[in-house]
């Protein structure tokens, strides 16, 4: 908590006299640095794209009046990284950050990847059936499956506000913890927001597979996708944290993209499945807070025809399909939302220039 106190006041020390002070970079443009990661480099206009609209997005991002959490802008299309900055500091390009909730998504891959590895059968299946020790005697907890718990729909009364930092505190179990809650609504009926329920689809996904959700992710993931510098927090009994605590370089979370946008699949072979894919990415509720359209732990975007992940400090990780673009947005993660800007306004500038 140190950590997010000390960049509240640094913010707001800045923002006070950031006209004076500039505190990112000089915008230099968005040409792509030639780095061995395994990405083809071009440009806007071989992959027919316009980049003096291009470039509104990245001159945003640099402005010393927006975006002030903004860490790096990349946009991928055709399978190739065709735009990239790092508007606070250049390092950031090697740099593994923090992508809080778009950890959510990653998640929900794994449990795809599970599905296809016939790990997980059914995502009817109930959780009580995968660690029933974790339950207390209401009945009404034990019908939860792991689809409720993937659409935020398990009815506990989960309070990110509250419940977020005892979970991160908690000496005990955090499964136990999150299912010790009250049920507040039935199991399937009504979405509430909530990282209590990505903690309880790391476990399912960890029974399952006899792996940390963390350690199942760099063994199937990771590590076929090239993406070797990466942590993963977890809970203080050793459970993954479903919810958050991911860190990639923006780059390697870029490839994730890419791989969704590939239908699950990365030089030819599966990775997830394709069915869940399809429907982790479509729409299976309305969000309890903003009415946003949500899937299997992706938010789902009918006007830019895509879907993301997203994240605190306004980062995401955008994939439109029928444009082949991928776009990494990551931020500072630690403040509140004052601070995010609108990520809406980066994607339909970024698609814009798409022709």
């Amino acid at each position: 908590m140190k950590k997010v106190n000390l960049l509240i006041v640094m913010l707001s020390v800045l923002s006070s006299c950031m006209k004076d002070e500039p505190f990112k970079t000089a915008y230099r443009g968005f040409e792509p640095s030639v780095m061995n990661d395994g990405w083809e480099i071009s440009n806007p206009e071989n992959e027919n794209m316009d980049g003096s609209i291009l470039d509104q997005a990245y001159m945003l991002v640099h402005s010393d009046d927006r975006y002030l959490m903004a860490r790096s802008l990349l946009v991928f299309r055709n399978n190739k990284l065709v735009a990239e900055a790092y508007p606070y500091d250049a390092a950031d390009i090697d740099a593994i950050q923090n992508i809080q909730s778009c950890t959510k998504s990653i998640t929900s891959i794994m449990t795809g990847i599970a599905v296809h590895e016939g790990k997980i059968d059914s995502l009817t299946e109930k959780l009580f059936s995968i660690y029933p020790e974790y339950f207390d005697q209401d009945i009404h907890k034990r019908t939860i499956s792991i689809e409720d718990a993937l659409t935020m729909r398990t009815g506990l009364g989960f309070d990110n506000g509250t419940h977020t930092l005892e979970l991160y505190k908690t000496n005990s179990s955090s499964i136990a913890y999150v299912l010790s809650l009250e049920s507040v609504y039935p199991s399937g009926m009504i979405m509430k927001y909530k990282d209590g329920d990505p903690q309880l689809v790391s476990k399912a996904i960890e029974m399952k597979t006899g792996k940390k959700l963390s350690d199942y992710a760099n063994e199937k993931l990771f590590s076929p996708l090239g993406i070797t510098e990466w942590k993963w927090e977890s809970a203080k009994d050793g459970t993954t944290f479903g919810a958050v605590s991911l860190f990639l370089k923006p780059r390697d979370f870029g490839k994730i993209g890419q791989l969704l946008l590939q239908n699950g699949k990365w030089d030819n072979i599966s990775i997830i499945d394709s069915t869940y894919l399809s429907l982790a990415t479509s729409i299976k509720v309305t969000a309890d807070f903003n009415e946003a359209q949500y899937g299997y732990y992706f938010w789902i975007l009918p006007a830019f025809e895509g879907y993301a992940a997203e994240g605190h400090g306004g980062q995401f990780l955008l994939v439109v399909p029928p444009k082949k673009l991928v776009v990494v947005y990551t931020a500072w993660p630690y403040t509140s939302g004052d601070f995010f800007d609108q990520a809406s306004e980066l994607m339909s500038i970024i698609i814009n220039s798409c022709n």
